[in-house]
């Protein structure tokens, strides 16, 4: 059971193939419009085999002189309508109705579909004329086999024709769904890797996989450059500290300090989310328990949230197992609770519920509609630019998350504050 749910699943996308749907709409047109022309085929070829007999039927009827008792054979019938009684009741009834195809149950002289006319013989007196239709009958039966035969062939195959082509076009669409969802994800090195059918699905893979590496060179070159900016001002920001500690004591030396400091650790952090946005793959990641890790955090910052006049609480519930790069979870939280202390209120909480995990406090919060503008690099909030900080706290946990494939959620805690988890998916 559990095997046919995989293949279902593995091929649930088929049945949302828009390319598919086509090609099942107009193999479905195709097969209608077959079946349509063959009915009318038969139809018409049985009404041109009915006026033709009746033609022949005339003929014969004004061709001879009839006889009392008529004529009776096995390849022709005569009769007066005066005598009919001899004559399987269907014989009458068509007679009654002016003629037609009579249909019998049992064979007359070998043949069961007779062909009926009322007609005038030489003398011009009405008479009944029949002739079988076993022969013609035959013929149509033969020949509606063959078409229908052929028929339910050729749609069969058109319907298989179709469907693959119509899978070949998805797969092709689903390669390049798939690209896009790894660019999405940060992935600049995915590409279709198309082939060169010079179609329309070749041109948008083409222009995908040549947008992608363009893109895949500008973020590169912008990293290179903020990275190499912050690592060449380090060197001055340690020589201008050096010198600014053989300054006089006093308030100017150390706010001149404090300066620097900052500076000094806005490239560091600079530095730090370009090497996370740098990486790729999942070399050193391992399975961590989510629990473990919050109470190693809360035992080593607990000192310092105490220190700055607030409390660190613990809320854990069902803590699952992730797969991620320690240094950076630990980094991201440590981010998570420095913006804490700083910008929340008087109690903070690391929490765990599941697969999502983060930080909330009790404080004034965010505005919703700036939930977005607060991930960005170097965005600071009115209200935040009195304090201390870079604005780039938000923005490594968001390079963080990302760079592990789970979503970052920002939200407002209740009753006041503001929370920040990142879930990640299910294995």
């Amino acid at each position: 059971m559990s095997l046919v749910r995989d293949w279902t699943h593995h091929f649930k996308w088929l049945l949302r193939s828009s390319t598919l749907r086509l090609t099942a709409l107009l193999s479905l047109i195709f097969a209608l419009g077959f079946v349509v022309a063959i009915f009318v085929a038969l139809t018409l070829g049985q009404r041109a085999i009915e006026r033709r007999m009746d033609g022949t039927l005339a003929t014969i009827a004004q061709g001879v002189e009839v006889e009392d008792e008529g004529v009776t054979s096995a390849e022709v019938i005569l009769r007066p309508l005066e005598n009919l009684s001899a004559l399987p009741e269907p014989f009458r009834r068509a007679v009654a109705r002016g003629g037609g195809t009579v249909d019998l149950d049992d064979d007359l002289m070998g043949s069961d579909i007779w062909r009926v006319m009322v007609s005038q013989d030489s003398d011009d007196e009405p008479i009944m004329v029949a002739v079988p239709l076993e022969d013609s009958s035959e013929v149509q039966d033969l020949l509606a086999g063959i078409l229908w035969t052929t028929a339910g062939i050729v749609i069969f195959a058109t319907l298989a024709i179709g469907a693959w082509a119509g899978f070949l076009a998805q797969r092709r669409l689903k390669r390049i769904t798939t690209t896009l969802g790894h660019l999405a994800a940060g992935d600049l090195t995915a590409r279709t890797g198309h082939r060169r059918l010079r179609d329309d699905l070749d041109d948008i893979a083409q222009n995908l996989d040549q947008t992608a590496a363009d893109i895949e060179r500008l973020v590169t070159q912008t990293r290179n450059l903020s990275a190499s900016i912050a690592h060449d001002l380090r060197t001055p920001l340690a020589r201008l500290h050096a010198q600014l500690e053989m300054l006089p004591e006093g308030e100017e030396r150390a706010a001149a300090l404090e300066e620097a400091d900052r500076l000094a650790g806005i490239f560091d952090t600079i530095m730090r989310v370009a090497r996370i946005e740098a990486g790729q793959g999942r070399d050193g990641f391992e399975q961590i328990a989510l629990e473990a890790l919050l109470g190693d955090l809360a035992e080593t910052f607990g000192p310092v949230v105490e220190d700055a006049g607030k409390s660190l609480a613990l809320d854990i519930s069902d803590a699952a197992m992730v797969l991620g790069d320690r240094g950076m979870l630990v980094q991201a939280l440590a981010n998570l609770i420095q913006n804490s202390i700083i910008h929340g209120g008087d109690q903070i909480t690391l929490f765990a519920h599941g697969r999502a995990f983060g930080v909330c406090d009790n404080g004034v919060g965010v505005d919703p509609q700036q939930f977005d503008e607060i991930l960005k690099p170097m965005v600071r909030l009115d209200a935040a630019r009195s304090t201390q900080g870079s604005g780039l706290g938000l923005a490594l946990v968001r390079a963080v998350s990302d760079r592990h494939g789970a979503a970052l959620e920002v939200s407002a805690n209740e009753p006041s504050g503001l929370r920040v988890a990142m879930r990640f998916t299910e294995l």
